[in-house]
Formats: structure tokens, C-alpha cells, sequence
């Protein structure tokens, strides 16, 4: 009985630490790989910092908006399920809700879209939200408070689990003489490239006549994932695009096969469209010669490696250390994001994607080379 108690205590006293790691020794570890991995170390090797709200408030100064401290537990839900913790709402710059998806826990509490949010955690800073959000521990009450016709309301939410769709709407449609095939990808996390290739397996048993792709607010996910997909629309030889660290190679994509879709392609696009969705829209412009209808994207031209810390709390890096590169050395996008074709307006717009195609006939025929 003795030595079973013993035992107990020696690996509580292990897990204990483990949550309990010395904050100089993660500053330290944080440190060692920023020196040795992060792309823009020469902006920041200079300065100091005290914790890891002033690392990440110093790297904003430099405009890194990505580069964030995360758990380990979340980025392994995302990437491999599509699924996230937090409220699961998406708001627009007004503060109005405009997505609260299923079964979500703003959805399970009576949040809909059109509410119009106030506050988050009492902070009225629509730029802080996030944070507010992220910052709080999965179950922790959040407190929301909205006005709904005219009435303010306040609810308190248990920051949860919720599932984000991948490939959302699949549909064919019929505009005029042509045969549409729509897809809504929301992200590139792993479920997403099955998703498209039965997508793209319908549509060419119905031998749609042009492609829409909607990447609109689509952050980014897996470039894995994002090449598996393009790769069932375009053909060449040689190099697709690759990665560039800081003064190494971090990675060369080639081309998988010699022929692509050779239909038309349009990207609906907006400016929540980011990373591995801007890579597939520069590839796609430029390799199916895709029209893009929409807005200026984000401009995130980087991509991120994670960096574990299992002795910390199961914190995760999440360090920008490369750019994403076409072959001949220019990013896929600059820090203005890509520019579409044509606006989207207020029309539908699957019928914008027509007009816009038709504008643009002769850009819009697939060649297959670069």
C-alpha cells in the first residue's frame, strides 16, 4: 500500500510540474527556436521581453500577425477534425453576427444571426474579442451581451467544441446555357480533401461547363491540403510553387499530373480569404488561369510551423518561419493581398461569377502552364 501511494504522489508531482513550467525556462525555449526558425529574427533579435503577452505584443509592432502561443489540444482538434473551441459565432465589422454555426455553443444558447454584439467579457474593443475569447478555458462562462430588436440582452456561454464545415454547399446549377458546379471550402484542414474530390467527382459526372470555388472567408489550414486540391484542377511540369525560409529551402512542390480540369474556374474570394486559400487562388490564377471575383484577400504570403512544449502545459508555437513562393521568387501574394478580376457587389454571385467570366473570356482558358 505504501509504495503504491508513493508511487501516486511521485506522478502527481510529475504532471504537476509539467503544468507548472518556469516561466524563464519557456521564455528561454520560446526564445532558442524564434533565434534558430523565425523568419523576420532580425527585426526583433534586439529587443526583450518579460512574458509572452509582451513577446506577441512586440511582434504585432512589426506587423507579424500571426505568430501566436496556443494548445497543443486545439491545434490537434483543428487540423485533424475541423473542429475549434471557442463560441463558434463569426461577426462582421459592425459587430453584427453572421454565422453561428450548428451545434455550436452560441448556437445551443440562443445566439442567431443579426444579433448585434455590444460586448464580449465587458470589452467593447471589437479588436479584442478574440483574445477575450481565447483567453478564457474551455467551460469557462462567457459573457455576451447583444441587442436583438431593439432589446439588449446578456448570455452567458460555456466555451466549447464545435465543428466547422469543410466543404459546406456542393450544388449544380443551370444559368442560362451553362452547367454550374458550386463548392464552399471553409478551410484545409484534412477532412477537406475528401470532401472536394467527391465534390469534383460529382461535377464531372454531370459534365459541368464551369467551376466556382468559394473561398470566402476561408483562413487557411494545411498546405497539404491546399496542393492535394489544386492538384485535381491544374496540369504541368516541373515546380508549382515552393517554400523559403529564412536563407533555406523549406520545401518544393511539383507538379502531380500533366493535365488539369481544362474547364473555366472562378474564385469567389473576400478579405477574411487567407494563407494556404491564397495560395490556392495564385496557383489557380495562374496555372487554370481562374478569374477571381471578390475582394482584396488578407495578404498572408507566410506560413507557420508548430513547436510543442509538452512540459509546459501543452503549449503549441505557432512560429511563422517561411514564405510561400512561385517559381520565379515572387511570394503568391504581397501584404495588400491578391486583387480580384472583378468586385462582387451585391448580386448573387454565382451570376457575378459568369459576368465576370465572360469579360475575361480570353484570361479565363485553361492552359496548364505557367
Amino acid at each position: 500500500m505504501g509504495r503504491s501511494l508513493f508511487l501516486i504522489f511521485v506522478l502527481l508531482q510529475v504532471a504537476i510540474g509539467a503544468e507548472e513550467c518556469p516561466k524563464e525556462d519557456f521564455l528561454s525555449k520560446i526564445n532558442a527556436l524564434m533565434e534558430r526558425h523565425y523568419l523576420w529574427w532580425d527585426k526583433i533579435k534586439d529587443l526583450s521581453w518579460k512574458d509572452e503577452k509582451e513577446l506577441i505584443e512586440n511582434l504585432r509592432k512589426i506587423g507579424d500577425r500571426w505568430t501566436s502561443i496556443t494548445k497543443q489540444e486545439e491545434d490537434r482538434l483543428w487540423y485533424s477534425s475541423s473542429k475549434m473551441v471557442g463560441l463558434g459565432i463569426r461577426w462582421d465589422d459592425k459587430g453584427y453576427v453572421t454565422r453561428v454555426f450548428p451545434d455550436s455553443p452560441a448556437k445551443h444558447n440562443g445566439i442567431i444571426e443579426g444579433d448585434l454584439i455590444v460586448s464580449i467579457q465587458d470589452v467593447t474593443d471589437k479588436s479584442l474579442w478574440r483574445k477575450a475569447i481565447r483567453e478564457a478555458k474551455k467551460g469557462d462562462l462567457i459573457k455576451v451581451e447583444l441587442i436583438r430588436d431593439g432589446f439588449f440582452i446578456s448570455i452567458n456561454v460555456a466555451k466549447g467544441e464545435f465543428t466547422v464545415p469543410v466543404v459546406e454547399d456542393v450544388k449544380i446549377i443551370k444559368l442560362g446555357d451553362k452547367r454550374v458546379g458550386y463548392v464552399k471550402v471553409n478551410n484545409f484542414t484534412h477532412p477537406a480533401t475528401e470532401g472536394f474530390r467527391e465534390a469534383m467527382e460529382l461535377f464531372k459526372l454531370s459534365n459541368v461547363e464551369v467551376l466556382v470555388i468559394d473561398l470566402r472567408d476561408n483562413g487557411g489550414g494545411l498546405i497539404s491540403v491546399a496542393k492535394s486540391m489544386v492538384d485535381m484542377l491544374v496540369g504541368g511540369d516541373g515546380v508549382m510553387f515552393y517554400l523559403e525560409g529564412r536563407g533555406r529551402n523549406m520545401g518544393v512542390y511539383q507538379f502531380k499530373n500533366r493535365e488539369g480540369f481544362n474547364k473555366p474556374i472562378v474564385v469567389l474570394v473576400n478579405k477574411n480569404t487567407a494563407s494556404a486559400a491564397e495560395l490556392t487562388v495564385s496557383l489557380l490564377r495562374r496555372y487554370a488561369r481562374a478569374v477571381v471575383v471578390g475582394e482584396n484577400t488578407v495578404g498572408k504570403y507566410v506560413g507557420s510551423n508548430l513547436y510543442h512544449f509538452d512540459s509546459c502545459g501543452g503549449n503549441v508555437l505557432r512560429l511563422i518561419t517561411f514564405e510561400m513562393k512561385l517559381p520565379n521568387g515572387e511570394t503568391i501574394t504581397s501584404d495588400k493581398g491578391l486583387s480580384p478580376d472583378c468586385r462582387l457587389g451585391s448580386g448573387d454571385p454565382i451570376v457575378r461569377s459568369l459576368e465576370c467570366l465572360s469579360t475575361h473570356a480570353v484570361e479565363a482558358i485553361p492552359s496548364g502552364q505557367p
